[in-house]
């Protein structure tokens, strides 16, 4: 009995360790469309270097907005900070395929820098107007 304990906490102990390095591994695939947040202050950047850094001069000024953002909410949290600015450049990125309208204008208006926000309200509002029409 006392083996069989040994042995169900040594898989348990491998289980975890697959999942833990198996995380891990997907974090270093990922791609970003940013620099590392480790090595990135915003200030190192000046304003002629973004149209070599990035053919889209508006959304590298946004990715710079929500970096600033980040580091203020988050100041020690990368990982945080990391997730937030993915899933708001996902949310940018939708909105831009949006065909202009006054949904989608109330929404940049009232949330001007949180396109989550944006995209959830915009979705929810379509939806809407689809079922009272």
């Amino acid at each position: 009995m006392k083996n069989f304990k040994h042995i169900i906490a040594a898989g348990l102990f491998l289980f975890f360790l697959f999942i833990a390095f198996g995380s891990m591994d997907d974090k270093k695939n990922k791609v970003s469309s940013y620099k590392s947040l480790e090595s990135f202050e915003t200030s190192d950047i000046h304003p002629q270097e973004l149209q070599t850094q990035n053919t889209d001069p508006k959304k590298e000024a946004i990715i710079i907005k929500l970096k600033e953002k980040a580091k203020k909410d988050w100041p020690n949290d990368y990982s945080t900070q990391e997730y937030w600015i993915d899933e708001q450049l996902e949310a940018y990125d939708y909105m831009e395929t949006v065909e202009d309208n006054p949904i989608k204008q109330q929404a940049q208006k009232d949330w001007p820098l949180d396109f989550s926000t944006q995209k959830y309200w915009y979705e929810e509002q379509i939806e809407a107007k689809k079922r009272i029409e």
